[in-house]
């Protein structure tokens, strides 16, 4: 049975749908849940693009204190997590659930990132053919 639920959020608007799902299955079995967003900042490959890491940290921010409210919202008992990468966010959160021996990761099926998607593959299918755990995916 699960009692460390990792639930990796993004801007989509999917997420208040996976957080509502995640603290159900919490508050079902009296799990903890962990809301983690993970920070991607771009490589910086033209001119064009920003170097300042500040408006994402910012945006990464206000993603969490939404999620925070949602959860307060459902009375769970909940912490949150912000983690930054230049590389890919799948990784860590697979690292996060590893090192966290997390026993489920509640996860959206589709992210904010539809680029990304497209180029490299979704975070939801890295996540969900490398967990170490279970991970139930929110559609």
């Amino acid at each position: 049975m699960a009692k460390r639920i990792l639930v990796p959020i993004d801007g989509s608007n999917l997420v208040e749908r996976t957080i509502t799902y995640a603290c159900e299955v919490a508050k079902n079995t009296g799990s903890k849940v962990t809301l983690i967003h993970v920070v991607t900042f771009p490589h910086k490959v033209e001119p064009w693009v920003p170097t300042d890491p500040r408006p994402f940290e910012e945006a990464g921010l206000k993603i969490i204190e939404r999620a925070e409210q949602i959860a307060k919202n459902l009375g769970v008992d909940w912490q949150t997590r912000l983690e930054r990468t230049f590389g890919n966010a799948a990784q860590v959160i697979l690292r996060a659930a590893e090192e966290g021996k997390f026993d489920l990761i509640v996860i959206g099926a589709k992210g904010h990132n539809l680029l990304a998607n497209l180029m490299v593959g979704s975070i939801c299918d890295t996540v969900v053919h490398n967990a170490p755990c279970p991970v139930l995916v929110v559609r």
